[in-house]
C-alpha cells in the first residue's frame, strides 16, 4: 500500500514552476508583483534538494523581473535595500517607510557577500549581487527626477488648495498617494489616500479611496487597519456607487487578513462568499487563482462534510476550482472519501506552490495538518477498532508517526469519547455505542443519587432542628459561635455541627450511605453504583 501511495505520489510530481505565467496574474508594476518576485527569488534560492540549475535560474529571472521594474516605476529606496546598501525599513521586512527614514547616500557601494557560504543564507538581503551587477547610476538619477516630479505635484496641491476646490484637491492627493506608491513610500502613500478621504463627495469617489487604504494596509501588512478599513467601507460608503463587486472585493481582502491572523474558519467563509464574477478586478493584491486556492483549501482544513459541499464543491464557487485543477483533484477525492489520494495531491503536487505563495506559505505545514487530522478522522468514524500499521500505509506515514497523530486526536477529543490505543496489538479502538450509552445512564444515575441523598439529609436536618427549637431543647458544652448569649435563651442550630446529628436509624449510626442500600441495581441493564463521590 506505501509503494502504491509512493509511486501515485512520484507520478503526479509538480511540473516545472512558470515565472511568467504565475507574475502574470498581477497587476504590472504593482506592489504585490514586485513583492511575490523579490520573494520569490529569495525562496529559490534559499530551496534545499531541488534542482539546483532550474532553481538558480527561477531565482535569476525574478531578480531580473524585480529590478526591471524598480528601474521603470523609480523605485531606488527599494534597488538600494536589496544590495545592502541602506537597512530596510524596520516596519515590514518586504516594503519600504520613506517617511520614517532619512534619504540614503546613494553614491554608496553596495555591501558584498562573504564565502559560499553565505551564498545560501535565508536571511541575506543582497544575494541578488550574485545574480545582477549593481548599477550605480540608477539610484542618483532617479532620486533627482523624483524630487522634479514630488515637486510638480505638491505645486498642483497647493494651487487647488489655494482656491478651495475639493475635487482637485482629491484629484492632486490621489495622484501624489499613487507617485509614493509606485517608489514603494507606502506609508507616505497611506497618508495621502487618508487625507484625500475628507474630500469625496460620492459614493464612487469613497469606494475608489477605500479600496486604496485596503490595498496599501494589505501591502504593508497592517492586517488589523485593513479590516478597519473594511469595516469603515461597508457602514460609510455611500448608496450610489457604480461598482457591483465592491463589497466582494472587500471580502477578499478581508480573507487575507483573517488567514493572516490564523483564522481559517473566518477566512474560508470570506473567500468561499466572493462571486465568481470577481477576477482580475482587485489583481493588484489577490489574483482569481489565489481566491481559489486559498478559499478550497481552507475549506477543505475547517469546513465540515456538509457544508464543503455547500460552499465549495457545489456551490457557486465550483466555477474556481476550474483554476487550480489539482486542488480539484484532490477534493474530489476526498468527496469519495480515498483520503490517501487526496492527501497525496497536497503533499507531493500542490505543497510547492503553497510554499512560494507569500501570503499562505507560513501557514502551509498547520493546514496541511488540519487537512490529514480532519481525514483521518473521517476515516475512523465507522469503524470501532483499525489497525494503525493500516491507518499508516493508508496516509503515508510510519507506524510510530501514526501512533503519535492518534494520540493527538484522542487527547483533543476528536476521536470522540471512548477512543483508546491498545499498544499490545498496536490497535485504534473505541467502546460501543450500548457501552458509552451505559456509561452515561450510569452518570445520570449517580447524579440523581447524590442529589436525592443531598436532600434527604437536608430535610431531616431541618425536621431536628424545628422540633427541637419546639420543644426548647439545648445541647450542654455548645459552643457559641458569635459569643454571647443567643436569643431568647434558645441554641443556635448549624448543620456542620456533630453534636446535633440525632438519629434513631442504626444504618446511620454505622455511617451506611443510603445510596449503596440501594438494591434497584439487579437489573443487568442498570450500572452498578458503588460509591456516588467517584464522579
Amino acid at each position: 500500500m506505501m509503494d502504491s501511495i509512493n509511486n501515485s505520489a512520484a507520478s503526479r510530481a509538480p511540473p516545472p514552476f512558470d515565472l511568467k505565467a504565475y507574475i502574470s496574474r498581477y497587476e504590472t508594476q504593482s506592489e504585490t508583483a514586485l513583492q511575490r518576485l523579490l520573494f520569490l527569488a529569495h525562496h529559490f534560492h534559499n530551496e534545499e534538494g531541488g534542482d539546483g540549475n532550474n532553481t538558480s535560474t527561477i531565482t535569476s529571472n525574478a531578480f531580473e523581473m524585480a529590478v526591471a521594474q524598480m528601474k521603470s516605476t523609480g523605485n531606488y529606496r527599494r534597488y538600494l535595500e536589496e544590495y545592502g546598501a541602506i537597512e530596510a525599513s524596520p516596519d515590514n521586512a518586504s516594503t519600504t517607510n520613506a517617511a520614517d527614514h532619512p534619504s540614503p547616500e546613494l553614491t554608496g557601494s553596495p555591501s558584498r557577500s562573504g564565502g559560499g557560504g553565505d551564498h545560501h543564507h535565508h536571511h541575506a538581503k543582497n544575494i541578488i549581487q550574485h545574480y545582477i551587477e549593481y548599477d550605480p547610476n540608477f539610484a542618483p538619477i532617479s532620486k533627482i527626477e523624483a524630487q522634479n516630479q514630488l515637486e510638480i505635484l505638491e505645486g498642483r496641491l497647493s494651487t487647488a488648495q489655494s482656491h478651495i476646490m475639493k475635487e482637485s484637491i482629491r484629484t492632486a492627493l490621489l495622484a501624489l498617494a499613487e507617485f509614493h506608491k509606485k517608489r514603494g513610500e507606502l506609508r507616505e502613500a497611506l497618508r495621502r489616500v487618508f487625507r484625500s478621504r475628507e474630500y469625496c463627495a460620492n459614493g464612487r469617489q469613497h469606494t475608489q479611496v477605500c479600496l486604496l487604504l485596503v490595498e496599501l494596509s494589505a501591502d504593508l501588512r497592517e492586517w488589523s487597519s485593513a479590516r478597519d478599513s473594511i469595516t469603515r467601507a461597508e457602514h460609510t460608503v455611500m448608496g450610489d456607487m457604480d461598482d457591483p463587486l465592491f463589497h466582494h472585493k472587500l471580502r477578499a481582502m478581508q480573507g487575507l487578513a483573517y488567514l493572516a491572523e490564523g483564522r481559517y474558519y473566518d477566512a474560508a467563509k470570506s473567500f468561499t462568499s466572493v462571486s465568481p464574477d470577481l477576477t482580475n478586478q482587485v489583481n493588484s493584491v489577490i489574483s482569481a487563482e489565489d481566491i481559489a486556492m486559498y478559499g478550497s483549501l481552507l475549506g477543505l482544513a475547517t469546513l465540515d462534510r456538509e457544508m464543503l459541499h455547500s460552499l465549495v464543491i457545489d456551490g457557486t464557487f465550483k466555477v474556481r476550482l476550474e483554476l487550480v485543477p489539482d486542488m480539484r483533484e484532490a477534493l474530489r477525492h476526498y468527496s469519495r472519501a480515498e483520503y490517501g489520494q487526496c492527501l497525496s495531491i497536497l503533499q507531493h503536487t500542490l505543497k510547492r506552490d503553497l510554499l512560494v505563495d507569500i501570503h499562505l506559505h507560513s501557514h502551509v505545514p498547520i493546514l496541511l495538518d488540519m487537512v490529514r487530522d480532519k481525514c483521518i478522522e473521517q476515516y475512523f468514524q465507522p469503524y470501532s477498532s483499525a489497525s494503525l500499521e493500516k491507518m499508516g500505509s493508508v496516509f503515508g506515514c510510519t507506524l510510530e508517526e501514526m501512533e503519535m497523530i492518534v494520540v493527538k486526536l484522542i487527547g483533543n477529543g476528536s476521536l470522540g469519547e471512548g477512543a483508546r490505543v491498545n499498544v499490545a496489538d498496536l490497535t485504534l479502538r473505541v467502546e460501543s455505542g450500548d457501552n458509552l450509552e451505559k456509561k452515561t445512564r450510569r452518570r445520570a444515575r449517580v447524579a440523581a443519587a447524590k442529589m436525592g441523598a443531598h436532600f434527604t439529609r437536608s430535610a431531616e436536618g431541618m425536621i431536628m432542628r424545628a422540633a427541637c427549637i419546639e420543644s426548647g431543647v439545648t445541647i450542654q458544652g455548645e459552643k457559641q459561635r458569635r459569643g454571647g448569649r443567643p436569643r431568647g435563651g434558645r441554641p443556635q442550630m448549624h448543620d456542620d455541627d456533630p453534636e446535633m446529628v440525632v438519629d434513631d436509624d442504626p444504618e446511620m449510626e454505622k455511617g451506611v450511605d443510603p445510596i449503596e442500600m440501594d438494591g434497584s441495581d439487579s437489573d443487568g441493564d442498570v450500572m452498578e453504583i458503588e460509591n456516588p463521590n467517584e464522579f
